[in-house]
């Protein structure tokens, strides 16, 4: 097997976004954790496996840090520090396991002021070899922008052994997907672990962010970190019409799924949508590149708590445990007092340190989530004024139609079949109503027979009564009522099921637990060929109606 050589732009390190130059800022130094790779490696054979990665983290510590002791050619504990560049191992055999953690800082080569730290740990228990990586930089800059890239050692691993991760895909290229379906099913996998990045073509297999984003330097640059896939046209609005077409990505754009991905609770700017022309213009507008936007975007992902599956501890834990075994070790050996000072000592200075650390990247991480709350906040209030101006011109114009006696929708064609009720309601009601993915679901398996006028009164949802619940007033209210009369439907609130039963009216939206409190119906059959129950509430902030739950009954020990 190769050897593996350092890291750098193109040879596997962060890159430097920020031109060179800049005076090094004054202020503590910041410790930025920028990405985590953890997974399974699949070997037949774990202890052959473990020895050639180890044997690579050493070549590839010794690149950077220079010659190693010749106890770290028998994988032992050593540390070598030449001033800049520093390199150290430990290792510890517990009941667990073999654990073994090298650790590698070395100051940036472009920039003054930078030092990249990297953590590489093996965990062997049996017949399982787990694999963790961890990439930081300690800088007194106060946001640095750098595009975040996988260490050269983690795609040897993934190239030479593979990495596995739940369903994620691991792989140093992108994945050419012809079947827009099946990728929608790995997309909503509950054990997909990792964020996918769906990269869109054009007629042609024509990249129109060209320039802009390479998928297969992408790919390799966050192996472990996200998956990448390339959909040609056809698949891209394959993959569309089995998530609809909120959640689809077609015509060149780009979209990161995180994970887990949940298309009926999930806000859209939870999976982040770029057009074309957005990626070509990304540069300019925000002076940083998009390969680095996407790629800060997941690995911030990276960073989160591993599944305990995959979970490795870090090099600072390995360590603990290796001196915790030296001292036992000691005492059980009757050691001197003076032997078991100078461990304690050692141990002092270890916490120390990384005491110094964490204090750093709490600073660090507090100053981001005050950040991030800001803008979070002033977006949604931004996004909330134009969603209330545009409702409030939609609503004038409503009521013109109205003053001049016409149904804006009246030429509504009618719902012809539920497996159409997604697309029918996403093209009509937009704006007004929503179809909750539980809806949509239970539809497809519905038995009221009379679809069109599951249809036309979701209309009436979204038309009358949301006037009513808009403008108020007696004429609002009595158009509602003609509405309902002329539909043969009564609108109320749900009885006392809900109380008994909350938990099946219980669904999620914007974040928040919400109660199906009202429901359409057409009186109290039993049976369900022509039985209609259509669940729904009234979103206040939102100015909308959210329908949960149809054509039936919501089971409960009553129904």
């Amino acid at each position: 097997m190769s050897g593996v050589e350092g890291d750098g732009d193109a040879r596997g390190g962060p890159a430097i976004v920020e031109p060179p130059g800049r005076p090094l800022p004054l202020g503590p130094t910041r410790l930025f954790p920028l990405m985590r790779v953890r997974g399974i490696v699949p070997a037949s054979d774990t202890g052959a496996a473990s020895d050639a990665i180890r044997r690579a983290t050493l070549q590839w510590l010794e690149r950077r840090a220079g010659k190693l002791p010749p106890e770290a050619w028998s994988f032992g504990a050593f540390g070598v520090d030449l001033g800049g560049s520093a390199a150290e191992v430990v290792r510890a055999e517990t009941a667990a396991g073999e654990l073994w953690a090298a650790r590698l800082r070395y100051p940036d080569e472009a920039r003054a002021g930078r030092v990249w730290r990297t953590e590489l740990t093996l965990v062997r228990r049996g017949q399982e070899l787990r694999f963790g990586l961890k990439l930081d930089l300690a800088t007194r800059e106060e946001s640095p922008v750098v595009e975040v890239s996988a260490p050269r050692i983690a795609r040897f691993v993934v190239n030479e052994f593979g990495l596995r991760a739940g369903s994620s895909r691991i792989a140093l290229s992108p994945c050419r997907c012809e079947e827009g379906r099946s990728l929608a099913d790995h997309l909503r996998h509950p054990e997909r672990t990792l964020p996918a990045i769906v990269v869109s073509l054009v007629e042609g297999d024509v990249q129109p962010w060209a320039g802009a984003l390479n998928p297969r330097r992408l790919a390799e640059r966050l192996a472990g970190v996200a998956e990448v896939y390339v959909v040609p046209v056809r698949a891209s609005f394959e993959l569309s019409d089995a998530l609809t077409k909120k959640w689809g990505c077609y015509l060149g754009a780009v979209r990161v799924y995180r994970a887990p991905f949940r298309p009926d609770v999930d806000a859209w700017s939870r999976h982040p949508l770029f057009l074309a022309d957005r990626i070509r213009s990304f540069e300019n507008d925000t002076g940083t590149r998009f390969a680095a936007h996407l790629s800060i975007l997941v690995a911030r992902d990276s960073l989160g708590p591993a599944r305990p599956e995959l979970d490795v501890p870090t090099f600072a834990r390995v360590q603990d445990l290796a001196r915790e075994l030296r001292l036992r070790e000691a005492r059980e050996a009757g050691q001197t007092g003076e032997k078991l000072l100078e461990l304690a000592e050692a141990e002092i200075r270890d916490l120390k340190q990384r005491l110094a650390e964490q204090e750093a990247q709490f600073e660090t991480r507090r100053g981001e989530l005050e950040l991030l709350l800001d803008v979070a906040e002033r977006e949604r209030e931004e996004a909330l004024g134009e969603l209330r101006a545009a409702r409030a011109r939609i609503a004038v114009l409503e009521e013109r139609l109205r003053a001049e006696q016409r149904d804006p929708d009246r030429d509504v064609p009618p719902l012809a079949g539920y497996q159409e009720l997604a697309t029918w309601a996403e093209q009509h009601l937009a704006g007004r109503l929503v179809l909750l993915q539980r809806a949509i679901r239970e539809a497809k398996d519905g038995l009221f027979e009379d679809v069109a006028l599951v249809g036309r009164a979701l209309l009436y949802l979204a038309g009358p009564y949301r006037q009513m619940r808009l403008l108020g007033g007696d004429d609002a209210r009595r158009a509602n009522e003609e509405a309902l009369a002329t539909l043969g439907l009564e609108n109320s609130s749900v009885g006392g099921d809900i109380t008994r039963y909350a938990d099946r009216f219980r669904v999620e939206w914007r974040g928040q637990k919400r109660l199906l409190d009202q429901h359409i119906k057409n009186g109290n059959a039993r049976d369900p060929r022509r039985c209609l129950r259509i669940y729904y509430f009234w979103d206040e902030e939102d100015q909308i109606v959210v329908v949960g739950s149809l054509p039936g009954h919501i089971r409960t020990g009553a129904t």
